[in-house]
């Protein structure tokens, strides 16, 4: 008998068609790597022979739940955050009084010392009329207290109005033309971020791609076969902005460091839920926003960039802020700052910069290692939810390699973004993107709120 081989396309074909179950006749076998992506995806694979006359269908849907349900691998809950001080902290959030917000993913909810910023920026220049000097130190202040949440120091920290524009000022400071040249990035980044590194190819970058299973996950090893003697930069996420996918990052960084490479980490997708510390991360360059787990708005990033490595760059995307004397105000040479400050750009953004300031405050105050843990174990109440219901999930089942997202497959029923809306309408705040709903709570969410979004999800999608 010849034996055909059940593979990973299989299943997804299969997920895109609606399937709960997929037949197998007696010469098929099914991969390892289909086997996985089935369970992530709550569909069951069903014998033929095994087949009772009257439902069949029927237990194996229960079978597809719990079957998600004992393969979820969680972490150790310390309870580093009292349920006490839960709802404490709740009330500096006053959204949450009146929706569940579980689209942290995209944008946190709103506190009133990030709103009274907001607002003493704005009476700063009602009243005042003109005060730079301050204006520029709160931005100072706000790159002090980013330094701190990842062990920085505010010499080695840029400042813009979006992670486009730092990365970009890194890509355009590197020389593609010597035996050095190649780009190493992955499908799992951000959009944004291999866009600017493709743009670099007129100069002569190679951008090579590393793929994403079809679990969703990318191996270490396929990195190892990418990242080489010829690799300039390699440029990663640390989570994976559809499914929560989180990557080793010290690990990747030791393995493009042995490589010659440099190393560079797009952090937007979880910090402040996720300890960094650059330092014993061997971390050369990371990037982040603030507007989703750090409490801020749209229209700021950070950049932190090694202090020894700054002085060997020379960005082309630059400006008067990143210059030793912004005030000198000559305009017939290049002069830039002697540290990271030298990828400051234009005038920096004030108002967003009062607003980033407070939020990595409470970030700080709060603790990351102590928002993880229970990150951590809502994140696992999430899978458990979601099983439950018979939801199909593309997250990782095993807590240490997920983020604080949890995507939940939309698209075989109803359009992801049609189902952020209708949640909408229940006061529930979810992310859509491509074919997911994504959940990702915060350290201010509580389990029940979690069972209340996933049961609203199965109604929903019915």
């Amino acid at each position: 008998m010849v034996r055909r081989f059940i593979t990973g396309d299989d299943v997804l074909a299969a997920s895109r068609a609606g399937k709960n179950q997929i037949m197998l006749s007696a010469n098929e076998v099914v991969t390892e790597v289909a086997a996985e992506l089935a369970l992530s995806r709550g569909l069951v694979f069903v014998r033929e022979e095994s087949l009772t006359a009257n439902n069949p269908a029927a237990p194996q849907a229960a079978a597809a739940s719990s079957g998600v349900a004992s393969h979820i691998q969680k972490l150790p809950y310390q309870g580093l955050i009292s349920e006490r001080e839960v709802l404490s902290w709740r009330e500096e959030f006053p959204i949450l009084s009146k929706v569940i917000h579980v689209g942290n993913c995209s944008q946190s909810a709103q506190s009133k010392r990030v709103r009274g910023a907001i607002n003493r920026y704005l009476d700063d220049w009602l009243e005042v009329g003109m005060n730079w000097d301050g204006w520029v130190e709160e931005v100072n202040l706000a790159k002090l207290e980013f330094a701190k949440l990842i062990n920085a120091s505010p010499e080695e920290i840029a400042v813009s109005a979006s992670l486009s524009d730092l990365v970009s000022s890194v890509a355009t400071a590197l020389d593609y033309r010597g035996a050095r040249s190649k780009v190493v990035v992955s499908d799992a980044e951000f959009p944004t971020v291999n866009y600017i590194w493709l743009a670099q190819q007129r100069h002569g970058a190679k951008v090579d791609f590393v793929a994403v299973g079809p679990n969703y996950e990318i191996d270490i090893h396929d990195y190892q076969r990418t990242i080489d003697e010829t690799t300039l930069i390699t440029s990663l996420t640390h989570v994976y902005y559809l499914n929560g996918f989180k990557q080793d990052v010290a690990k990747l960084a030791e393995l493009a460091h042995s490589r010659g490479s440099l190393f560079m980490l797009d952090s937007y997708q979880c910090l402040g839920t996720e300890p960094v510390d650059v330092k014993k991360m061997q971390i050369d360059i990371l990037v982040s926003g603030v507007l989703k787990y750090l409490f801020g708005l749209p229209g700021i990033a950070f950049m932190y960039v090694n202090k020894d490595l700054a002085l060997e760059l020379a960005p082309a995307v630059t400006g008067w802020f990143g210059q030793k004397n912004p005030f000198l105000f000559q305009s017939r040479y290049l002069d830039w700052a002697n540290d990271t400050r030298r990828f400051d750009t234009g005038t920096p953004p004030v108002l967003t910069a009062y607003a980033a300031r407070a939020g990595l405050e409470i970030a700080n105050q709060v603790g990351v290692h102590r928002i993880k843990d229970r990150i951590d174990m809502l994140s696992a109440h999430a899978l458990e939810a979601g099983a439950a219901q018979g939801l199909r999930i593309i997250s990782p089942l095993d807590i240490a390699r997920k983020g604080a997202t949890t995507a939940v497959w939309t698209s075989h029923k109803k359009d992801a973004h049609e189902v952020e809306l209708l949640l909408k309408e229940r006061n529930i705040i979810v992310s859509a993107r491509g074919d997911v709903v994504r959940v990702a709570p915060h350290f201010y969410n509580l389990p029940q709120e979690i069972d209340t979004v996933m049961a609203e999800l199965a109604n929903v999608l019915k």
